[in-house]
């Protein structure tokens, strides 16, 4: 039989007939409340909309209108990525079961969007990813934007003081289209907004945000088919896959210690990997008061990683894990399959050493992404996961270390009821 590979196949169509037919519209649903202050606790619940009507998936975001308050620095501005970074905790819910809960938020989601591509974050504008600085100082109103610097007035312009936080939890992007309607169990989101100095670069310590106009957009179809479909599957026996992601611990470290010994004894069913961020206070100041880097993560120059599961030593890596293993590791979780090729990350491997460094551990037998449950079990939570770190002294300092624990979990959804969480 012959082989006639993807572009000589007799059989071979870019196209597929009978395409969906359906009334196409972008929604947005004021938030109740809609303003919001920093260490407040923010609900967004979904709404039912109409019983022939779906959420198109990868569409969700919560926008605001944001104003900076800071009389004694009228510099005042934000940190890149402001759509992260001003939501400290995220928690997942359905029917007030908690699905999943991330503390520092900020650190573990800014430092993900770090591994898009170069073009993705030149047009994710809306979410506060800028190339310039300037482009955020025209939308905020800083005293030393430089208005009639394009690209940035042309952005700016567009989009003005609006932002939006991205609400990408998997029921909302990597299955069907969502259908709230078809689910007896309302899923919501709750949000806590981030203290002023982490989102606020300004030399003023009075300098404050003021968070307005809260709405809840998405595109929705609304097509009978397509709904009939999506309420037969959430009635009968359904699953939904997603990454639990746990931060952990943070511990307070110092940059002069020699050795590090980390232990983690959270039991999982399949743990995908251990994701240990850095923060040093001093590096990643950007102002003498207020503000920090939202993407500066400190490379303390750890030499060597042992690992010992459950009581068992010499774990992923016989001899220990070196440093020249570091890039390679990352790159498995962090950097998206079609960006691992010829198209690059944003992230390379000199700017991941120099300043957007994480120590990911992969647990996984495979890091193909489409396999879920190749994680690790760890039933013995006494034993649990050690870590020793060894590294090079450097200046005594203080350091943070963020870890972040990813589990495979899933939802079984019947009888348009969350049946149970397993993770």
């Amino acid at each position: 039989m012959s082989a006639y590979g993807s572009k000589l196949d007799p059989h071979r169509a870019e196209r597929k007939a009978l395409g969906l037919k359906g009334n196409r519209q972008s929604i947005a649903v004021t938030n109740n409340p809609s303003t919001i202050d920093a260490n407040q606790i923010l609900t967004v619940r979904f709404p039912n909309l109409g019983n022939d009507d779906v959420i198109v998936p990868g569409t969700v975001r919560l926008a605001f209108n944001v104003a900076l308050d800071g009389d004694a620095d009228a510099n005042r501005t934000a940190v890149n990525n402001l759509g992260r970074a001003i939501v400290k905790k995220i928690s997942v819910k359905l029917e007030g079961q908690e699905v999943m809960s991330l503390d520092d938020a900020d650190i573990y989601l800014c430092y993900r969007d770090l591994w898009m591509s170069d073009k993705e974050r030149l047009n994710a504008a809306y979410y506060g990813i800028h190339n310039s600085g300037n482009t955020a100082k025209i939308r905020l109103g800083a005293g030393d934007a430089v208005a009639a610097t394009q690209p940035d007035a042309s952005i700016a312009a567009a989009f003005g003081s609006r932002f939006a936080i991205p609400l990408d939890f998997e029921i909302l992007t990597d299955h069907g289209p969502f259908y709230q309607a078809g689910l007896a169990d309302r899923l919501s989101f709750e949000l806590t907004f981030n203290d002023y100095g982490r989102v606020i670069i300004a030399t003023d310590t009075d300098a404050s945000y003021k968070i307005t106009n809260i709405t809840l957009e998405f595109d929705a179809i609304t097509q009978p088919d397509l709904a009939r479909l999506m309420r037969q599957q959430y009635m009968s026996q359904t699953v939904v896959l997603y990454t639990r992601v746990l931060r952990h611990r943070k511990l307070a470290l110092n940059k002069s210690d020699v050795t590090w010994n980390i232990n983690l004894n959270t039991p999982a069913r399949s743990l995908k990997g251990i994701l240990l961020l850095f923060e040093d206070p001093a590096a990643g100041a950007m102002g003498p008061a207020f503000g920090r880097n939202s993407e500066f993560y400190y490379n303390p120059l750890i030499t060597k990683v042992q690992v010992t599961v459950e009581g068992i030593p010499n774990q992923l890596y016989a001899q220990g894990m070196r440093p020249y293993q570091h890039w390679d590791e990352i790159v498995k979780e962090f950097a998206r399959e079609d960006l691992k090729g010829t198209e690059l990350s944003s992230t390379d491997i000199s700017t991941y050493f120099q300043s957007r460094y994480g120590l990911w551990l992969d647990f996984r037998s495979s890091d193909d992404r489409k396999l879920h449950g190749s994680g690790r079990r760890v039933d013995n939570a006494s034993e649990g996961v050690t870590l020793q770190l060894d590294k090079t002294a450097q200046a005594a300092g203080p350091v943070n270390c963020y870890v972040f624990l990813l589990m495979d979990a899933q939802l079984n959804i019947g009888d348009g009821r969350l049946i149970s969480v397993v993770f």
